[in-house]
């Protein structure tokens, strides 16, 4: 099966095709990791800046492209979703892991989510995992 063009995906989230939105996917996509905005600010240094790369994560979150990663830092980090997400909805829970040699948080998503109970009264509305440990590049 081919794999799609960032022009495709982007147009099968219902985003218009900007040069920065097509860097910001490529880069998503070379990616193995969450990606913060001030990484992406780093990264592309002199190509966009932090306005526009703001508003394309806000974008990209809210047409269902990337999802926001559960971190232990202030800094909120992203990656591409792996589901069937669609504008406003997510649906690719999974598990996350930060490991705590390189900082680096990944997406964990054949792990399994997990089994919790709730008490009655409350409506879960979605759930973080963040499992904390040592990924494989610092083992």
């Amino acid at each position: 099966m081919k794999e799609a063009s960032a022009d495709e995906i982007l147009k099968s989230h219902g985003l218009r095709k900007t040069l920065g939105r097509l860097k910001v996917l490529e880069f998503f996509s070379s990616q193995q990791k969450a990606i913060s905005h001030s990484e992406l600010s780093k990264h592309f240094e002199g190509q966009l800046d932090r306005s526009s790369l703001f508003r394309t994560l806000q974008d990209f979150e809210s047409h269902g492209l990337v999802h926001k990663v559960p971190d232990d830092v202030v800094s909120t980090k992203f990656a591409l979703c792996s589901g069937p997400c669609d504008e406003g909805a997510h649906y690719d829970s999974h598990l996350h892991f930060k490991c705590s040699d390189c900082q680096e948080t990944y997406c964990l998503d054949g792990a399994q989510l997990p089994k919790l109970s709730i008490p009655s009264g409350f409506k879960p509305e979605r759930a973080e995992v963040l499992v904390h440990g040592i990924c494989r590049a610092c083992a």
